[in-house]
């Protein structure tokens, strides 16, 4: 079950990467509510956080602005930072996930308190095929890529900050 869960999971990176490459990302933007978008963020991840033993703590902000997203692949992007927070996070541990209005824009945030990434990895980590050397977790590194093409597409940005040993932030903004 779990090798099938990949396998799909690497041809859905691939088919979107290929309409990103293509330029042809196809969106379908509609008013949106971003509580929404986080609640069903969760729901999609919360079988792998209660594998490993991962609280996820939503700080999501009340009475949150409509967007202009395509739900989908915008849940996509918080889906796989949460994955990838719940991948890099120690068992017993919380990813922390929220969404708060900056000016005009909604940021959406995924906290981890795994390992963190060294600064000279940082500016990489939304390129195209790109693995944090001495890294021993698998993946394609179309996963990150991916979600700032989405993102972009939608006229958003999308950023990390992150220390060694004390985690990992993941963000990106959209406009409201």
């Amino acid at each position: 079950k779990q090798d099938n869960f990949r396998m799909v999971k690497k041809l859905s990176e691939l088919l979107n990467m290929s309409q990103a490459e293509a330029g042809k990302i196809h969106l379908d933007i509609k008013q949106v509510n971003a509580s929404i978008i986080v609640e069903n963020a969760i729901k999609a991840i919360e079988t792998n956080a209660k594998e490993k033993n991962i609280s996820i703590k939503n700080y999501t902000a009340e009475n949150l602005p409509n967007i202009n997203a395509d739900e989908d692949k915008t849940i996509w992007v918080l889906n796989n930072f949460l994955t990838n927070a719940i991948k890099y996070s120690s068992e017993k541990n919380a990813v922390e996930i929220s969404a708060y209005q900056k000016e005009n824009n909604i940021i959406f945030s995924v906290k981890d308190y795994g390992k963190g990434i060294a600064k000279e990895y940082q500016s990489k980590l939304f390129d195209r095929y790109f693995k944090v050397p001495n890294s021993n977790e698998k993946g394609t590194g179309l996963g990150l890529a991916i979600s700032k093409d989405f993102i972009e597409a939608q006229g958003g940005k999308i950023w990390v900050e992150s220390e060694i040993n004390q985690g990992s932030t993941f963000s990106f903004s959209l406009p409201v």
